[in-house]
């Protein structure tokens, strides 16, 4: 399914409007589930050119948020929340754009401080239980930032996040990777703690741990034969017999003469081919 940017841009409005960008924000929602269709707004907004473009682009890719598993979290810039209590901010790095930790450290200090107040009682007193809900032991969430590049800024955003951030409070990954694992969440069935880890644990980019994974799926796929192949080497078809592979896949199958095992099938030490 094409979807054009375009198209959508002139039925919600001007975005600087807020009833506009609402009603984007509404569609984005509902199409959030499906990455493919994201990437393909999200490549539509990269080529725009504009101030409507831009607030498009970070809508998307606040949108992404949502194949990895997180609750969506729009205004101030956006955001990801998970269900562990840990919260991403997320800031936009576009070309030529200076790459200040700055107003994002601000906002997960403020982010920290709102989560960390004690809620009130109707009254208005404070309640006895701080934060309930929270996963941290003393009702705090935690917060952290994460600055998603233009993939050409991503080195200096790199740079920027080594040199500026001694707590360890930010993260930076590039717009290629973010879409990179939002595929690889879909197709390989990632959980929401695996893409968690991910981003907990790499810095200052999540970009290198990315194309590694990349890179090892990509080697295990072209190293893995398909059932095609299987059936040529193992049927007639692989010996200069006649009839296609299907059939003589099939015709293997229903002979119940041939098993062919993977490197991680479980009983693959206790059968022989």
């Amino acid at each position: 399914m094409n979807i054009d940017l375009d198209q959508i841009l002139a039925l919600t409005g001007d975005l600087s409007g807020d009833e506009p960008r609402e009603r984007l924000r509404a569609f984005l929602l509902q199409s959030a589930k499906d990455p493919d269709a994201i990437g393909e707004l999200l490549a539509s907004a990269l080529k725009g050119q504009g101030h409507e473009y831009r607030l498009a682009l970070e809508d998307i890719v606040v949108s992404l948020g949502a194949s990895l598993g997180f609750e969506l979290r729009f205004p101030e810039g956006g955001g990801w929340a998970s269900p562990s209590g840990v919260s991403f901010l997320l800031e936009v790095v576009g070309e030529g754009e200076e790459a200040d930790l700055g107003p994002i450290v601000e906002r997960i200090e403020s982010n920290v401080s709102i989560s960390s107040a004690p809620p009130e009682t109707e009254e208005g007193e404070v309640a006895a239980e701080k934060g309930e809900g929270s996963s941290d032991p003393e009702g705090r969430m935690t917060a952290l930032g994460l600055l998603v590049a233009f993939d050409s800024e991503i080195l200096r955003v790199e740079g920027a996040i080594a040199q500026g951030d001694e707590a360890g409070l930010v993260r930076g990954i590039s717009i290629s990777a973010l879409l990179t694992l939002s595929k690889m969440a879909k197709d390989y069935h990632f959980t929401h703690g695996d893409v968690l880890l991910l981003l907990l644990t790499s810095g200052p980019s999540v970009d290198p741990l990315i194309g590694l994974i990349s890179r090892i799926i990509s080697q295990c796929e072209a190293e893995t034969p398909t059932l095609e192949e299987i059936a040529q080497i193992l049927s007639p078809v692989g010996r200069g017999g006649e009839g296609t592979s299907e059939e003589a896949l099939a015709e293997l199958i229903d002979q119940s003469r041939y098993y062919a095992f993977g490197s991680r099938s479980e009983d693959r030490k206790h059968r022989r081919l």
